[in-house]
């Protein structure tokens, strides 16, 4: 990979529990934050803090839905499971997504605060992959049950985005599902699962309009502030941000691919072997690693040992994030993995 002549910058991932408002947050980045963060996020405020669980909640009250499991998303057991009803068949517009009308009012913040978003400097925008949508609703079945009509509405939230912002908009394409299904493969079986679900991931991106600017956020999981699989070494990530790198439609952007290097309340590991694979990452020239290192429970020092491990494994420098958003987090911790952020910039 080639080295980037700019500095590193910092990465948010989505929410921001340390405000009450995207003004806030806006307000927030584009003032004390200044140069250092690239892409602005609206901090995914209010009910938006707990990812698609409202989705889930709202789509419980259709008639064509029951519910085969209700949970208060506590944990990884402690969640809702949703089923359609015989005789019944979802399509897209039976489901609640509203990614399109909060980045609308997002664009229209930024422009009452007088920083509207550019090309620059462009509103970044979390859209969950269909596949893990599917799987978290409705179970290991979900993709081949429910997967056309989940893809037909992400596809048209993602042509609405688009249509409001157009390149002063990034889409962030989340996906716990798949990063999970190749951690928890035995080594010799990842990459024909990474295969697998790179071609389901990519059949949302390849519907995205052309020109669209797709960032990629991998993700371990972080509900609780847990994940659901921990990591023996960067191996499974680099497999599958490899395959999807590779096989990247043509005529839509790659803005940037996140890997999360720590597992929720546990920080990153310090010993060097376990980034070594990223070695074998080749992302397209210009194209930024972000690593989600930034942890509120490693010390600025072996902060910053974590950081030069990684360059030196990648062999470029880093921008910064922590491994998922801050939302699972409180407040307190939220401003404390920030400051790990911010100190990992020099």
């Amino acid at each position: 990979m080639e080295q980037r002549v700019r500095g590193r910058r910092m990465h948010f991932v989505g929410t921001m529990p340390q405000f009450a408002s995207a003004a806030e947050a806006f307000t927030w980045q584009t003032g004390q934050l200044a140069d250092a963060v690239e892409r602005l996020s609206g901090g995914e405020t209010g009910a938006r803090l707990a990812w698609f669980v409202p989705l889930v909640k709202e789509l419980m009250r259709s008639p064509k839905i029951r519910a085969r499991r209700t949970g208060d998303w506590t944990g990884y057991d402690d969640v809702d499971r949703l089923a359609v009803r015989r005789g019944q068949a979802l399509t897209a517009e039976d489901i609640p997504l509203r990614w399109a009308r909060w980045a609308g009012e997002e664009l229209a913040v930024l422009e009452v605060l007088g920083t509207p978003a550019t090309r620059q400097r462009p509103l970044q925008v979390g859209l969950p992959a269909f596949l893990d949508l599917c799987l978290f609703i409705f179970g290991p079945t979900g993709p081949v049950r429910q997967g056309r009509a989940f893809l037909d509405a992400v596809t048209a939230q993602t042509e609405q985005v688009v249509a409001l912002g157009g390149e002063r908009v990034v889409l962030q394409l989340e996906t716990p599902a798949a990063a999970i299904a190749v951690a928890s493969t035995p080594p010799p079986l990842r990459r024909p699962v990474a295969e697998a679900v790179g071609r389901l991931l990519l059949r949302q991106v390849r519907r995205a309009p052309r020109g669209t600017r797709i960032g990629l956020h991998l993700c371990l999981g972080d509900m609780g502030h847990k994940a659901r699989v921990g990591l023996k070494s960067a191996a499974p990530l680099v497999t599958l941000a490899d395959v999807l790198v590779r096989k990247w439609p043509e005529g839509r952007t790659l803005e940037y691919v996140h890997l999360p290097l720590c597992a929720g309340e546990q920080p990153p590991s310090t010993e060097p072997a376990f980034y070594r694979p990223l070695r074998h990452l080749g992302l397209p020239p210009g194209t930024p690693l972000i690593a989600g290192i930034a942890h509120e429970n490693q010390s600025e020092r072996t902060q910053r040992e974590v950081r030069d491990m990684v360059e030196r494994a990648a062999g470029t420098q880093v921008d910064i994030a922590t491994a998922c958003g801050l939302g699972r987090r409180d407040r307190s911790q939220a401003e404390s993995a920030v400051g790990r952020m911010r100190a990992l910039l020099t």
